[in-house]
């Protein structure tokens, strides 16, 4: 059996309404300069949903980095301010979203709840909003990824971001969608072209069990990063949900290892491991039994092969809401309302 979370839970932003104004924003690398074609896809594609968009001030900046850390973190801020910005999405990942960790207004957030929502590298902005506002935030969907896919978005993630979005309601139950896909596709000129689908396996349970607590996690090697620091919550209870680039078990291992080191694992309800990104199937059978050895005997159930991770479509999930996990019932079920 996993553990059992603490019973306080994080305060919940507002859902979206028709008309609700999304603000973009690039905490790490630049997007729409890049494909600029799937950048006005992608804005269009949440018009459609009935949003209002908003582009942050970093949105057509060049570089590494969509500017310095200050100008990165005063573009999040002003969104963070502005009480007519009910959401706030990256426009994609990069490397240095922790660097803006220490400028961003934790009290305005925390005194007005804005949805916050991405993945990768934006997993250190995520979790330190949960650490430091202690609120819900949203690992899902990035503006240029997921919302500028040709033709338009998968159905199952468009579906998943209004149902977690809009309605004060728990989700429930997770589904594996039935096709999925990690094709790479150069935007510069291949993205009028839709990605191929291939059938999903269905999640694959290392180690059988049942636990209930909050959803942390995100990006392994951001994890990595935040270890030792404040932005880096408090795991003691909660599901553990990680997904990697990596293709190397060495590597898996030294992360995994790591947020031992840290004590991420002492009190775990339990483990949700996210599909790799083009990784081969031989690998991915090499990583499960890794992880069903590796973690038979700590108390906690183990679930990996799920589309959390840089592969497509896919859920929005909200982090420090509750997760149950059964592998009886092979079922991962969100039991909290992630929106109020």
């Amino acid at each position: 059996m996993g553990g059992t979370s603490r019973a306080v839970a994080p305060a919940r932003p507002p859902g979206l309404r028709p008309g609700d104004v999304i603000g973009v924003v690039s905490p790490s690398a630049p997007g729409a300069p890049v494909a600029p074609g799937r950048f006005r896809r992608a804005v269009q594609a949440l018009k459609d949903m009935g949003f209002e968009v908003r582009e942050g001030s970093r949105t057509w900046n060049t570089g590494d980095s969509a500017g310095t850390p200050q100008e990165r973190a005063a573009e999040i801020n002003e969104f963070l301010r502005d009480p007519d910005v009910r959401a706030v999405i990256a426009t994609i990942g990069g490397h240095t979203c922790n660097a803006i960790l220490p400028l961003i207004d934790y009290t305005a957030l925390r005194e007005q709840p804005t949805i916050l929502v991405g993945y990768s590298d934006i997993t250190a902005l995520l979790l330190a909003c949960v650490a430091k506002s202690d609120v819900v935030t949203f690992h899902g969907p990035t503006v240029m990824a997921e919302f500028g896919e040709f033709p338009a978005p998968l159905p199952y993630t468009r579906d998943s971001f209004l149902a977690t979005l809009t309605r004060s309601v728990a989700t429930g139950p997770l589904q594996q969608p039935s096709e999925w896909s990690d094709e790479f596709l150069l935007w510069d000129f291949e993205d009028g072209q839709a990605r191929s689908l291939d059938t999903a396996r269905p999640p694959a349970w290392l180690v059988e069990g049942s636990g209930t607590g909050p959803l942390l996690g995100g990006n392994l090697d951001t994890l990595s990063v935040l270890g030792g620091t404040e932005y880096l919550p408090d795991f003691r209870g909660a599901v553990l949900m990680w997904e990697t680039c990596a293709t190397s078990l060495t590597r898996i291992d030294q992360l995994l290892t790591h947020l031992e080191m840290l004590g991420v694992m002492d009190d775990l309800a339990g483990m949700v491991v996210g599909r790799g990104f083009r990784a081969p199937q031989e690998f991915e059978g090499q990583l499960h039994e890794h992880l069903a050895e590796r973690y038979a005997d700590r108390g906690f159930p183990v679930v990996a092969g799920l589309l959390v991770g840089h592969c497509d479509p896919m859920p929005t999930l909200p982090l420090g809401c509750r997760v149950a996990l059964d592998s009886r019932r092979r079922a991962i079920e969100v039991i909290d309302a992630a929106v109020g």
